[in-house]
Parts: C-alpha cells; sequence; structure tokens
C-alpha cells in the first residue's frame, strides 16, 4: 500500500490548513499573510485567513473578503469553492440564499454562460519563509496584519473575466437554478486532517461528499491487503450511491492532506427532494451513469464486447433493487435473467449431500451471478441472495438470446465463467464432505 505522503506533497497552504485544524491559528494566519504579501491574488489563502477571522469574531473585513471570493470562484468555474465562501460569508451576517443564488444562476441547467471548458485551474504552489517579523506577530497585531493584506486583496482586479465561459458539471449542471439553488443549501461543510478515514469500507453510507480542495485515497480491503482505487482531488464527487441505496461502502475513503469537503447528508437530501423532486430524480440519473460507467470499465462480461458496443449492451439491462435476504437466483428453479451485481453484496449457498447449507462465495461490484441455469441451460445449482441492500443489473432470458446474437463473443465469456462456477461449486461442496468426515473420524 502506498505510503500517504506519496500521493500528496505538502505545500504552505496545506501547512496552515493543518495548522489551523491542530489549533494553531496564529501559525495558519502567517502562512496566509506570507502567502498574500507574496501575491496578493491568492484565493486560497484569502479564503483561508477569512475563514479564521470569522470564526474568531474578526468579520468586518473577512466577511467582505467573502463575498468577493464567491464570485472569483465562480468566474473559475469553481463552484465547490464557492460554496464554501458562501458559508464563510453567510458566518459574517450576510445573506447566504442570494450568494447561492447567484451560483446556481451562473452553473445551472439553462446558463448561457455554461459550455465545454474545462474549470480553471488553481496556481502551482509556492514554498515560502515566514518572514521573521511576521514569525514573532500573534493576537491582536496578528489579526490587524491579516485584516491589512485581505484589505489589499480587495484592492485588487480580478484578472479573471466576470462573464466568461464556465464548465458543465456532473450532476449541478443537470439541474435548473432553483432546485440547484436548494441542493446548495443543503451542502455543509468539513474539513479534515491528512490521514483522517473519511468512508471505511463495509460501513453504512449516510453522507455523499464534493471534493473543495485536498486529495485523498479510494481503497478497497482485499484479504490482507489494501488495493489502492483511484485518487481523487478538488470537483471530484464520491460516496453518492449511499444517498439512493442503502448498501454498504464498497471502498474506504482517506484524506491524504489537509481536505476540505462539501457533505450532503440523506437526511437532507431527502427533505430538499421533497420540495423539489427534480432533485432526487436527477441524482438517481447521475447515480445510475456512474454505476454503468463503472461497470462498462470493470466487468469481465461487458469487457468481452467491443468497447464501441458496450453502451448499447447496457442499455438492455433493468435496474432491480434487492433488500438484504432477497434471492436473486434459486437453487432448483429455472433462471429468469443474468443479474450484473453494481453495488452490495450478495452469498452464493449450495447444499450438501446431507441438505445442509454451504456458503460458497460472495460477490460483489461487477460480478454475474444466474449464469449457469442461462448459459448451461439447467437448473440453478446453488442460490444466490443478498447479503445488504443491492443494486443489481438484470438481463432477461430474451434479452440475452438478443444480445448473444449481436455479440457473440458473449456468449463465450458466459460459457467460460459458468463452467468455471460449476466446477468451484462442486469442490467447495465436496470438500465441505471431506472436512465433516474427518472431523467424524476425530
Amino acid at each position: 500500500m502506498p505510503e500517504l505522503s506519496s500521493i500528496a506533497t505538502t505545500s504552505p497552504l496545506d501547512r496552515a490548513h493543518a495548522a489551523r485544524l491542530r489549533g494553531d491559528l496564529d501559525e495558519a494566519l502567517r502562512l496566509c499573510v506570507t502567502l498574500l504579501e507574496g501575491e496578493a491574488t491568492y484565493l486560497g489563502a484569502a479564503a483561508l485567513a477569512a475563514e479564521i477571522l470569522v470564526a474568531e469574531g474578526h468579520g468586518m473585513v473577512a466577511g467582505e473578503v467573502a463575498l468577493r471570493l464567491v464570485d472569483a470562484y465562480v468566474r473559475r468555474g469553481d463552484l465547490p469553492q464557492a460554496v464554501v465562501a458562501t458559508r464563510t460569508a453567510e458566518a459574517a451576517g450576510d445573506d447566504a440564499a442570494s450568494l447561492r443564488a447567484t451560483i446556481a444562476a451562473a452553473f445551472g441547467e439553462g446558463s448561457k454562460r455554461v459550455a465545454d471548458v474545462a474549470p480553471m485551474p488553481p496556481p502551482f504552489p509556492d514554498e515560502v519563509e515566514v518572514p521573521k517579523a511576521l514569525a514573532k506577530l500573534s493576537g491582536d497585531a496578528l489579526v490587524e496584519r491579516a485584516e491589512a493584506a485581505l484589505q489589499q486583496w480587495l484592492g485588487t482586479d480580478d484578472p479573471v473575466a466576470a462573464d466568461g465561459k464556465l464548465p458543465k458539471l456532473p450532476l449541478f449542471g443537470d439541474l435548473a437554478p432553483k432546485p440547484l439553488e436548494e441542493l446548495l443549501g443543503a451542502c455543509q461543510v468539513r474539513t479534515v486532517e491528512g490521514g483522517h478515514e473519511v468512508v471505511a469500507q463495509g460501513s453504512e453510507g449516510q453522507e455523499a461528499f464534493v471534493v473543495t480542495r485536498g486529495v485523498l485515497r479510494v481503497s478497497r480491503r482485499d484479504g490482507e491487503e489494501d488495493v489502492t482505487l483511484a485518487v481523487l482531488g478538488p470537483g471530484a464527487i464520491f460516496g453518492e450511491m449511499a444517498l439512493v441505496s442503502e448498501a454498504p461502502r464498497a471502498a474506504s475513503v482517506v484524506a491524504a492532506e489537509p481536505t476540505t469537503l462539501l457533505v450532503i447528508a440523506r437526511e437532507d437530501l431527502e427533505k430538499v427532494a421533497s420540495r423539489s423532486p427534480v432533485v432526487g430524480q436527477q441524482l438517481a440519473r447521475f447515480c445510475r451513469q456512474r454505476m454503468l460507467a463503472n461497470l462498462v470499465r470493470h466487468s469481465a462480461i461487458l469487457r468481452a464486447v467491443d468497447a464501441k458496443d458496450r453502451e448499447a449492451l447496457v442499455r438492455r439491462f433493468e435496474t432491480r433493487h434487492f433488500d438484504a435476504g432477497a434471492q436473486l437466483v434459486t437453487e432448483g428453479e429455472e433462471g429468469r435473467g443474468l443479474f450484473l451485481v453494481a453495488s452490495g453484496l450478495v452469498e452464493v449457498v449450495g447444499k450438501d449431500a446431507d441438505g445442509d447449507a454451504i456458503r460458497i462465495a460472495e460477490l460483489g461490484p461487477g460480478d454475474v451471478v444466474g449464469e449457469i441455469s442461462l448459459v448451461l441451460r439447467r437448473p440453478a445449482n446453488a442460490t444466490v441472495k443478498a447479503l445488504h441492500p443491492t443494486v443489481a443489473l438484470e438481463l432477461t432470458r430474451d434479452e440475452l438470446h438478443k444480445a448473444i446474437k449481436e455479440h457473440p463473443t458473449l456468449l463465450a465469456e458466459l460459457y467460460e465463467l459458468a463452467t468455471a462456477r460449476e466446477e468451484e461449486t462442486r469442490s467447495v461442496v465436496a470438500q465441505e464432505a471431506l472436512d465433516v468426515e474427518d472431523v467424524v473420524l476425530l
């Protein structure tokens, strides 16, 4: 498993956020002031300094800075940071609702500013050293220095045009301004230290996240080893399946450096969806698209089909939801369809010669069940049931026959999987019988 330090580098702004998290506000402000005095347009330093000052009751200049930051981040196509700035402005006494309306109008569906462009990248972090005179400041003197640096920032012209084109963002860009404004209002801001586990594999999910700043590592426990699946940076959305499914978390997510997140709780989302049903509809559509995209990349069955044909094949599947304990396949019965597990976990249970249940396997996202009965044309030799609330894509018998005619390679992959699974089932049952006999002999 790679060390977290190998994923992220530590910038002066990272150190400032880390100092704030451990309660060293003076050190955090010193670093922010150093950055601002060296480069007056450094938005990240202005944002953190404003957050600290507002939280400590020095909101006059900082509140004005937060208002300016909302506009600055919108200009750069950075919706998450703009939302964080609204929270700072709100804490300083400003009207956050009108600020969210501005953001929603800029990024929401139908905005004339949205185009096929990428968000503006953040400035490359420069290494700085806190001047000796500044390093000695603390208390009111340091606050005055910070306010002066922020006042200087307010006096600069933003080099980014106010009417420039903005990127179309996943999920957010599919919502009209009013429902988008409601969704943004449900977002909370959370900052975590490097090494903090934001999501634990196997835990119950209640929240979805948008990365505002920082880097996180996604990993899955495979036996005794943690396998890194992805590295997430600003703008990434994760954990969204928890809002539409009760399936346990399929992987862990750990912050590699001080990280700021927008957090959407299921309870808050349900309140928004009750007022604006389109929010729930768009979220469900977004989750399905993400789920399908993930399956297209990782499913061996889908990889058996040419890349250009996979989307068409996936459209033949119907989404099915199974409660814990529900059976996808029943031993002894003819299979009604082929199931591709999208989220959650299922167990395959067979029977030994005495009729006792034997767990053969646990299967998760990307795995296929039901193929033995359909491909080998015989009753199912095991029962498959959901261990947790599970989402699976079903390809009915009729649709499977149509798909095989269009994609002959699909049948070869399914036949190989079916024969391998059948042999695995026989081996497990045989081994179980051998173990029982050994126990009797003892």
